[in-house]
C-alpha cells in the first residue's frame, strides 16, 4: 500500500516539471512576434525565420531498488491481569419520583348538529275502488224427481210342523264295589352311625430363630477442620455521586386558533316526475268447461247371510247338595244335685224381752237357724248327638238349545251410481291491464356545503434546556484483609458397633387336633304302609230311550211384487244474479309529513381529565455491589511482525528531453 502511494507521488511530480520545461520553452522562441490577427505556433517552420530550442517531455522505463515490507506472525506469551467481581448485597434509601395521577375537570363548548322535525302537507293521488252491481246470466243444472215403478223379489218366510224321532240318554244308578288301598303309619326301630369329634393333644417338635447382640470393633475414617487467618488484598469500586450540567430538548405545548373548513350535507326538497304502473280493471266472456256428476240407477246381485235356527238337546251333568243326617256320641256333664235344708249356728244380737226359742239368759246368747243349701251332683254321660253333613251329587239331564246356523243367500238390490259428463258455460272474468302514468313526486335531496369553524389547535415547539444531573462513578481502591481458610485433615479410629445376630433353636410345643369317631344310635323312624279294604258306592250308568217331539221349522219362499222408486233426474235452466264489479277512481288527497332540518346549536360539557403531578419518595432497595478482585494470568497472543527487504521494480519516470527545431517568425 505505502510502494503504491509513493508510486503516485513521484508520478504527479514528474509530470508537473514536464510542465514548467515546456512553458520555458515556448518563452525562448527567438523573440519572435506576429501583428497578424491569425495565430501561429512556435514549432512551425517559416521559411524567413531562424531555429530555436524547444524542451519535450518523454516517458522512460527504469529498474529501481524499492524497499519492500512484509508482515510473519509471531505467538508470544503475556502476564495479563484478570479482574473478576465478587457479589454482595447491602441494603441502601433510593429517592425516586413517581407521577401520581389526580383527576380534573374542565367545561368545553361544542357545536352539534340537531334534528329538528316539522310538519309539511303533501298532495297525493289515490285510485279508489268503486264497486258496481251488474246483472249476469248463467246455467244452472237444477234436480227434480220422479217416481218409477219397480219389480223386486222378497223371500217370505213360512213355517211348518215337523214330527222327528230322537235318542236320549236316560241315567239310572247302580251300587259297585271296589277295592281301595288305605295307607297307614307304624314306628319301626332303625340302628343308624354317627361319626362324632373327639379332642386329643401331640407334642410337636419346631425350629425359631431368636435374635442375640454382638459388640464388633469397626474402623472409620474422620475429617478434622482447621482453619488459619491469611491475609488477601483485593480491590473495590467505591462509587460516588458528581453532578453534571445536562442539555435536554424539551417540547412545549402552545395553543392556536385555527379556521378550519368543513363539509355538511344541507337537505332541500325537490320535485320529480315520476312515472308508475297502474293496473286497470276490466271484464272478458270466457268459455269454461266443467264437469257434472249425473245419477242413474241399476240392479246389482247382492249375497247376504241368513241365521236360520235349530233347536238341539243337549244332556249334562249338575251338582245337587243334600243335608244328611249324622248320629255321633258325645261326653256330657250334668249336675244332677238338689237343695237340702241346713241347720247353722247364729250368735244371738242381744233381747231385751225373752228369746222365743229358749234363750232366757236376755242377752249373749246363739241360736239355729235353718237354710236351703244346693248341694251338687256331677254325672259324666255319653249322649247321641245328630248332625247334618252335606253330601254333593252330580246328576245327569238334558235341556233344549236353540242354535243359528249360517246360510248365504242372494238378491237383486238397487244400485244408484253416477257417471261424470263434461260441459260448457259462459263465465265472467275480471282481469287487469297495465297502464303507463305520470306524477310529480318530492324527492328529499341533500347538497354539500362548505363551512369553517374555529378550532383550538395544540401545537409543540421544541426548546433546548439545561439541567444538573447526579451521575454515580466508580473509582478503584485496594484494601486489604484477612480471610480465614479451613483445611482438613484425615484420621482413623475404632468404635465398638453392637450387630444384631440370629440363631436357630428347637423347641417343643402341645398342638390340639380332633379325630372323628363312629358310635352306633337307635331312633323311631315312622314307616308309611298301606291294607288292601273293599268298599260300595253308586255308580250313574245311561240307558238310550227313543222319543218323539214336534218343532216349527221355517223356509224362505219367493215372491215378486212391485213398488215405485223415486228417481232424482236434472235439467239446465237459465238463471240471472247481480254481480258487483270493481272499479277504480282517481281521487287526489292531502297528507302531513313528518320531516326533519338540521340545525347547529351550542352545547356544554364536563370533561375529566387525569393531570400528573411529581412527587418525590424514598424507599429502601437491596443493591448488589461488587468487589474487583485482580489476578495475573498468563496469555498467549500473535504479533505480525513487519520484515523489510530490497526489491526491484520497473517504473516509468517522465524525463524532459531538448530538441533543436526551426522557428518561423511573421513580421
Amino acid at each position: 500500500m505505502r510502494s503504491r502511494l509513493k508510486h503516485f507521488m513521484l508520478g504527479i511530480l514528474a509530470a508537473f516539471l514536464c510542465s514548467l520545461g515546456a512553458e520555458a520553452a515556448r518563452g525562448s522562441c527567438n523573440e519572435c512576434t506576429t501583428s497578424s490577427g491569425s495565430a501561429t505556433d512556435c514549432g512551425e517552420v517559416k521559411p524567413a525565420c531562424g531555429t530555436c530550442t524547444v524542451t519535450r517531455t518523454q516517458y522512460v522505463t527504469e529498474t529501481r531498488i524499492v524497499p519492500h515490507t512484509s508482515y510473519q506472525s509471531e505467538t508470544r506469551t503475556r502476564v495479563k491481569n484478570v479482574t473478576r467481581r465478587v457479589a454482595k448485597v447491602e441494603t441502601r434509601e433510593q429517592t425516586y419520583t413517581v407521577n401520581v395521577p389526580h383527576e380534573k375537570t374542565r367545561t368545553e363548548t361544542y357545536k352539534v348538529n340537531v334534528c329538528v322535525p316539522y310538519t309539511e302537507e303533501v298532495t297525493y293521488k289515490v285510485q279508489v275502488p268503486v264497486k258496481t252491481q251488474v246483472e249476469q246470466t248463467y246455467q244452472v243444472c237444477v234436480p227434480y224427481t220422479e217416481e218409477v215403478q219397480q219389480t223386486y223379489t222378497v223371500c217370505v218366510p213360512k213355517t211348518e210342523e215337523v214330527t222327528e224321532t230322537y235318542r236320549v240318554m236316560v241315567p239310572y244308578t247302580e251300587k259297585e264295589t271296589y277295592k281301595v288301598m288305605v295307607p297307614y303309619t307304624e314306628q319301626v326301630e332303625q340302628i343308624y352311625r354317627v361319626k362324632v369329634p373327639v379332642k386329643k393333644t401331640r407334642e410337636v417338635e419346631y425350629q425359631i430363630c431368636v435374635p442375640y447382640t454382638e459388640q464388633v470393633e469397626q474402623t472409620y475414617t474422620v475429617c478434622i477442620p482447621e482453619t488459619t487467618m491469611t491475609k488477601q488484598t483485593y480491590k473495590v469500586c467505591v462509587p460516588y455521586t458528581e453532578m453534571v450540567k445536562q442539555t435536554y430538548t424539551c417540547r412545549v405545548p402552545v395553543e392556536e386558533t385555527v379556521a378550519k373548513a368543513y363539509k355538511v350535507k344541507v337537505p332541500y326538497v325537490e320535485e320529480v316526475e315520476q312515472t308508475y304502473t297502474v293496473m286497470v280493471p276490466y271484464t272478458e266472456q270466457v268459455e269454461q268447461t266443467y264437469k257434472v256428476r249425473v245419477p242413474y240407477t241399476e240392479e246389482v246381485e247382492q249375497t247376504y247371510t241368513v241365521q236360520v235356527p235349530i233347536q238341539e238337546t243337549v244332556s249334562a251333568e249338575r251338582t245337587v247338595t243334600k243335608c244328611v243326617p249324622v248320629t255321633t256320641m258325645r261326653t256330657v256333664t250334668r249336675d244332677r244335685g238338689g237343695y237340702e235344708c241346713q241347720s247353722v249356728q247364729v250368735a244371738c244380737g242381744g233381747c231385751t224381752r225373752g228369746c222365743r226359742n229358749g234363750c232366757n239368759d236376755g242377752c249373749g246368747g246363739t241360736r239355729t237357724v235353718y237354710k236351703r243349701v244346693h248341694v251338687p251332683n256331677l254325672v259324666t254321660e255319653e249322649v247321641a248327638c245328630t248332625t247334618y253333613e252335606r253330601q254333593t251329587t252330580k246328576v245327569p239331564y238334558t235341556y233344549t238349545v236353540t242354535r243359528c246356523k249360517t246360510e248365504t243367500r242372494t238378491r237383486r238390490v238397487p244400485v244408484t251410481h253416477c257417471k261424470t259428463e263434461t260441459r260448457t258455460r259462459k263465465v265472467s272474468v275480471t282481469k287487469c291491464r297495465p297502464e303507463q302514468r305520470t306524477r310529480m313526486v318530492k324527492v328529499q335531496k341533500c347538497r354539500t356545503e362548505e363551512r369553517t369553524r374555529d378550532c383550538v389547535v395544540t401545537k409543540y415547539h421544541t426548546e433546548q434546556r439545561t439541567r444538573e444531573v447526579p451521575v454515580c462513578k466508580i473509582r478503584v481502591e485496594e484494601k486489604t484483609r484477612e480471610v480465614p481458610v479451613t483445611t482438613y485433615r484425615r484420621e482413623t479410629r475404632t468404635k465398638t458397633v453392637p450387630v444384631c445376630k440370629t440363631r436357630m433353636e428347637t423347641r417343643t410345643r402341645q398342638v390340639a387336633y380332633c379325630e372323628m369317631a363312629v358310635e352306633e344310635r337307635k331312633r323311631m323312624v315312622n314307616v308309611c304302609k298301606t291294607r288292601e279294604e273293599e268298599r260300595t258306592r253308586d255308580v250313574t250308568k245311561c240307558r238310550i230311550e227313543e222319543k218323539t217331539r214336534t218343532f216349527p221349522v221355517t223356509k224362505m219362499v219367493k215372491e215378486t211384487r212391485t213398488r215405485k222408486v223415486p228417481l232424482t233426474r236434472t235439467r239446465v235452466e237459465d238463471r240471472t244474479r247481480m254481480v258487483s264489479q270493481t272499479t277504480c277512481k282517481t281521487e287526489e288527497r292531502t297528507r302531513a309529513v313528518k320531516r326533519t332540518r338540521m340545525e347547529m346549536q351550542e352545547k356544554t360539557r364536563e370533561i375529566k381529565y387525569t393531570q400528573c403531578v411529581p412527587e418525590e419518595r424514598t424507599r429502601t432497595c437491596k443493591v448488589t455491589v461488587y468487589d474487583t478482585v485482580t489476578e495475573e494470568v498468563p496469555e498467549e497472543y500473535s504479533v505480525c511482525v513487519p520484515v523489510t527487504t530490497m526489491k526491484e521494480v520497473q517504473v516509468r519516470v517522465c524525463k524532459p528531453v531538448t530538441t533543436e527545431v526551426s522557428c518561423g517568425c511573421c513580421k
